[in-house]
């Protein structure tokens, strides 16, 4: 009988800790022995803190009989990838240089979510450095899909993603410069949201590409994450790429009627050749929003050509702007992949980074046009279904295309356009693998994001019913 604790949203243990039907002793000890069973199967953690989870819970416990409950995240356990420092807690990267590493201060996304209640279980596998889609990760291990132990978690939050899909955190954060909170939230069957840019702090989180990177959460709802991102948001006068934006409440969108709503496609945009699996849940998707009000409107896009040209280029040339000098000192330290993408990043000329750092602002410019017609946009999460771990190569169509490509190629120009978007899940392709559909909305409008996300998956594909066997 699968332990009924961990089958639960944050929000409805949320509602059970401040009605004092449970605790947050009792929540995190359910999800530490889910995670002493499921882990070694899942490989989702790379450090598990029972010792120092357990003593948060306790301290949070006693603090609701004095004076209640803090907010929505009180008690909450919550999984944080490899890449954010945790005050005491080893902290890797996901690299070999930093094995043993142990951050003196949290990140402060991770201070925000202590501050909330939110109790830290551990440290979530994530691909070396956060460079790459398949979180198998030479250093620490292979992380593997809950919904099928042969094909990988995405990447590069996979252990994030395969921890919420597989009980082991209610909710957990990721990072994201290409894609790497949606993808593997698309292929674990979760949501992920990337906010706009500079809407939550990057300090301590250990860059890729800092002008593409973001910080967000993963979880099994719309309206988990939308809790998540209460407590995530908020200017950081110590990140440089923090902005301001007015205080909101992220939930106030929930439940809102869609009627009147545009939701923009572009059927002509194709990056990657979709999957029949993937391509079958996006006109799903389609068909439920315009079911519950809303009017799908045909748009054009920018070509995705320029959009994979520009991204692909400044995303390689700042990673290799930020291992450079250890790059050149200890090469052998680095996996395989990670040696092959930096070494193509130095071989870029500033000519071509410059080319594509202008073409990125005339790209935001289209996109900022676009908003004035319609609410949000949506298109597929990732073109294919959770590949084999292990596999470089995957055929669409009867063409074989290279592995990064196939998982990347949809979310890069969410990731170069600084837009908001949550990836939401579509349904099962004929493997039982999950499929997943992407919603974009102006800067600074994540809240209709989540409000159009929790919509769409509510009529779509309930969090109730989205468990791997």
């Amino acid at each position: 009988m699968p332990n009924l604790i961990v089958r639960m949203t944050v929000a409805e243990l949320s509602e059970r800790i401040a009605a004092r039907e449970l605790s947050p002793t009792e929540v995190t000890d359910a999800y530490l022995a889910e995670i002493a069973s499921g882990n070694p199967r899942i490989h989702a953690y790379v450090t598990v803190a029972d010792e120092s989870a357990r003593r948060e819970a306790r301290s949070l416990t006693e603090e609701i009989a004095r004076r209640g409950p803090r907010g929505p995240l009180h008690g909450i356990p919550v999984a944080v990838k490899d890449l954010q420092d945790t005050a005491g807690l080893r902290t890797t990267y996901g690299s070999s240089f930093f094995r043993d590493h142990v951050p003196a201060a949290d990140a402060e996304s991770v201070a925000r979510l202590r501050a909330a209640g939110a109790v830290v279980l551990g440290k979530t596998n994530t691909h070396e450095f956060a460079c790459g889609v398949s979180t198998d990760n030479p250093h620490h291990g292979t992380t593997r899909n809950p919904w099928h132990p042969e094909r990988v978690p995405g990447g590069s939050s996979g252990g994030s993603a395969a921890a919420v899909s597989a009980g082991l955190a209610p909710l957990a954060t990721g990072s994201d410069t290409g894609g790497s909170i949606r993808m593997p939230a698309a292929v674990c069957g979760c949501v992920g949201i990337k906010p706009t840019h500079g809407r939550v702090s990057l300090r301590g989180t250990y860059p890729m590409a800092a002008s593409f990177d973001h910080v967000g959460p993963i979880g099994r709802s719309a309206r988990d994450c939308a809790l998540a991102l209460n407590a995530l948001a908020g200017f950081d006068a110590e990140d440089p790429w923090s902005r301001r934006f007015a205080d909101e409440d992220f939930t106030r969108l929930l439940g809102a009627p869609l009627a009147g709503r545009r939701i923009g496609v572009d059927r002509s945009f194709v990056p990657m050749p979709l999957e029949p699996a993937v391509e079958a849940g996006l006109e799903r998707a389609l068909a439920t929003l315009g079911d519950l009000g809303a009017e799908i409107v045909e748009v054009r896009l920018p070509p995705a050509v320029d959009v994979l040209t520009c991204g692909f280029t400044l995303i390689s040339a700042e990673t290799h702007a930020v291992h450079a000098e250890r790059f050149a000192a200890s090469p052998e330290g680095y996996g395989a992949d990670l040696r092959g993408l930096l070494a193509s990043g130095r071989s870029i000329e500033g000519a071509a980074v410059a080319r594509a750092f202008h073409r990125r602002e005339d790209l935001a410019r289209e996109f900022e046009r676009l908003f004035a017609s319609v609410d949000a946009l949506i298109s597929p999460t990732v073109a294919i279904e959770a590949p084999p771990i292990g596999g470089t190569h995957v055929r669409i169509g009867g063409v074989e295309t290279d592995v990064t490509l196939a998982m990347a190629s949809w979310t890069m120009v969410h990731n170069l356009s600084r837009l908001p978007t949550i990836a939401i899940p579509s349904g099962r392709g004929a493997a039982g693998l999950p499929t997943s559909v992407q919603i974009s909305t102006a800067p600074g409008e994540e809240a209709l994001a989540l409000g159009l996300g929790d919509a769409l998956e509510n009529a779509l594909w309930p969090p109730a019913d989205r468990w791997p066997a």
